[in-house]
């Protein structure tokens, strides 16, 4: 593909965005694919009113041109990227048309992998983080780093978001909304062992669970989007840094030290596994003050005020030797290879990056991957929003691999083995490790 030269897009605008409820959140998630709560407020059609002098962006499309871009947003999301996105990227590119598409979310990844035969796909699509690097093994995305600015533009990211879309060396789509797991927290069941305010630490948690007589700390499952949080916590790490190799990571020390941190609390009675120990759903236990804490993403609190009147509320998950973590969700932008518009595409992929969509996409509760909206106004406002996007600041990606569900099956057999069957953890890691890398490959 050719390199083009594009300059950041910059916009000076006064945008009225709508009002919705403080506390519309987002997704629920379950393994590999999150599905997507849908309590926000109804948006009203009305289009976002912006000042006439916005700023002519130099661009190397210059002729009309039309792309088509694929997406799955729910109603609501739809109708905010509808009538407060897309009146934006008018003004600001008349000449390039874009023709959204919404697809069915329950097939829409074989729709792509059937696409990439018959040449059926769009120019650009909104895609699952967890398919990406299937589509570009496949050679159906374009490697966005292509291009020349893209160090610049993903410098803007969170660096968790953006790792999604690392395969082999090379970058093959940009975030586009993002979600993450925080802690939960039953603040009637902390009083129950002594804390009167969130602590900071893990260490100060367990030291007061310690001796209790029951479980505290719930986590659902062994898969990845479960268990990678508090692995990751506790000093573990899957891969290097590329997603290259799991031996010398997931079998190193410092991850068997992880693992056996997560044994020893299981053993003593502070941490259980709902599919190993078959005990109450964290959702249930946290309601009825069962546990006092579980990680989970924002769609948790989808009814701010309800939570709130029962005592539970957000927090960042507290740092177990200085260190916190949580793992990635959400979506990303990709460009295809097929199509004969690339420079348009990327053009609103990175327009779709810009503060402004970001900021009207998270009206709806779309949260975005800009580290620049950390500390945003619109996002400190909100009880929900301000927990969570400050949690994506230490939250990690799943592996991304062709091969991610293979990987993520290999590590659920092993921590199966260790805390079902007492099987040997360096033993255990050291097979998974092995495993993984013919995954890698």
């Amino acid at each position: 593909m050719r390199n083009r030269k594009h300059k950041l897009i910059s916009m000076i605008m006064v945008t009225t965005f709508l009002t919705l409820s403080l506390y519309g959140c987002g997704t629920k998630s379950s393994n590999e694919v999150e599905s997507k709560a849908n309590d926000a407020k109804d948006v009203t059609t009305a289009a976002v009113e912006t000042e006439t002098d916005i700023t002519a962006v130099d661009v190397a499309v210059t002729e009309p041109v039309t792309i088509k871009f694929w997406h799955t947003y729910g109603d609501v999301e739809e109708a905010a990227f509808l009538n407060n996105v897309m009146p934006l990227w008018n003004k600001l590119y008349p000449n390039i048309t874009v023709e959204a598409v919404r697809q069915d979310s329950s097939n829409y990844h074989e729709m792509i992998v059937t696409g990439f035969g018959t040449g059926d796909v769009p120019d650009v699509a909104r895609i699952d983080i967890v398919n990406t690097a299937a589509y570009a093994a496949q050679g159906g995305l374009v490697a966005l780093d292509g291009f020349e600015d893209f160090a610049t533009v993903s410098a803007t990211c969170l660096a968790g978001p953006l790792s999604t879309s690392l395969y082999k060396g090379h970058y093959y789509a940009l975030p586009l909304d993002t979600n993450c797991k925080s802690a939960v927290i039953n603040m009637n069941k902390l009083k129950e062992i002594g804390l009167t305010e969130v602590p900071v630490t893990l260490e100060e948690f367990i030291a007061a669970a310690d001796g209790y007589g029951s479980y505290l700390l719930s986590v659902s499952g062994v898969g990845g989007w479960d268990l990678y949080p508090y692995f990751w916590l506790f000093g573990g790490s899957i891969t290097d840094d590329g997603y290259t190799t799991a031996t010398g990571y997931l079998n190193s020390e410092e991850s068997i030290a992880a693992v056996n941190t997560m044994l020893d609390l299981h053993k003593k009675g502070i941490f259980t596994i709902r599919d190993i120990d078959g005990t109450v759903d964290a959702w249930d236990g946290i309601s009825s003050g069962e546990f006092a804490m579980f990680f989970e993403g924002p769609w948790y609190f989808s009814s701010y005020a309800d939570s709130l009147a029962a005592g539970i509320v957000p927090a960042t998950i507290p740092t177990y030797n200085g260190r916190s973590a949580s793992v990635v969700g959400g979506e990303n932008i990709a460009v295809f290879s097929t199509s004969k518009n690339q420079e348009a595409a990327y053009l609103f992929a990175k327009f779709m990056l810009s503060e402004e969509a970001q900021l009207a996409m998270l009206e709806v509760g779309q949260l975005p991957v800009l580290s620049s909206l950390v500390d945003n106004a619109k996002v400190l406002e909100n009880p929900v929003w301000s927990v969570y996007m400050k949690q994506m600041e230490s939250a990690m990606t799943r592996t991304p691999s062709p091969n991610s569900s293979t990987i993520d099956q290999i590590w659920s057999d092993a921590m199966t083995n260790i805390f079902s069957a007492g099987a040997d953890v360096t033993e255990e890691l050291n097979n998974a490790a092995t495993l993984m890398d013919e995954q890698l490959k």
